[in-house]
């Protein structure tokens, strides 16, 4: 009887160690598949980061290329009050021959209208005839100009009629840098202010941007464009114009 008490104590002593080894093997089994999760979502969570960051580092890099320069208002340049009831909204490109015969036959009559505090002229100058070029002429003027808006608003209107002044004949090579700087000095920018963002092309993203949002905007743009309060004006005679804007300041 002895014996065999001993030899079922010594089975049930055995199968005791085996469940406890079991029991062991399990939570060992437990711990790996738990740690093997834990580092998944580990790495997870580090793509998840990772990505995050390299989207705003990209998303970052974008707004900066495309930054406009300062002192726009609602995206343009303004000339005039901000209260004024009318607004106009005069869409050009620096190579346009059309823009300077615009301007040549419009310009003294809209800054009246603007000095009177009947209007507000608002310039959005876009860049869409660089194919007129050889050296993308449209686009380093307005470059040009986004260099003097940000450094020297008061100097804008000085500017833009002398780029229309000089402005070269098409399918040649455009102004040079250096005459865009002098030009700009001489429209009372700083020198120091504007000449390294127009030789490195600091605003050509947003050149590219505001003349996307042109085309997109207006069917078959074209330059010059004239809105009179979100209207296109298509008859830019001096008279038909005058009409027109009359018509908005009585209305």
């Amino acid at each position: 009887m002895t014996n065999a008490r001993s030899a079922k104590s010594t089975r049930e002593k055995a199968a005791e160690l085996r469940a406890e080894a079991e029991r062991q093997a399990a939570r060992r089994r437990m711990f790996t598949v738990g740690g093997a999760v834990l580092a998944v979502i580990v790495v997870l969570v580090g793509a998840v980061t990772l990505f995050r960051t390299l989207q705003k580092q990209q998303d970052d890099k974008v707004a900066a290329a495309t930054a406009p320069p300062a002192n726009l208002t609602d995206g343009g340049i303004l000339v005039g009050k901000g209260d004024a009831k009318v607004t106009i909204d005069l869409y050009e490109d620096f190579q346009c021959p059309a823009c300077k015969a615009f301007e040549e036959a419009d310009a003294t009559m809209l800054r009246k209208y603007a000095t009177d505090g009947k209007v507000k002229l608002i310039y959005r100058p876009v860049a869409i005839l660089d194919r007129f070029s050889t050296t993308e002429y449209s686009t380093r003027a307005l470059n040009a100009m986004g260099a003097v808006v940000n450094a020297s608003p008061t100097s804008f209107l000085a500017f833009h009629d002398a780029l229309f002044a000089n402005q070269p004949p098409e399918n040649g090579d455009g102004l040079p840098d250096a005459t865009l700087i002098d030009l700009a000095v001489k429209a009372g920018a700083s020198k120091a202010a504007i000449e390294a963002p127009i030789t490195s092309g600091k605003y050509r993203g947003w050149v590219t941007k505001v003349t996307d949002e042109f085309t997109a905007k207006v069917a078959q743009a074209g330059t010059p464009t004239v809105m009179i309060n979100g209207s296109q004006v298509k008859d830019l005679t001096p008279d038909k114009l005058k009409a027109e804007i009359d018509k908005a300041i009585a209305g």
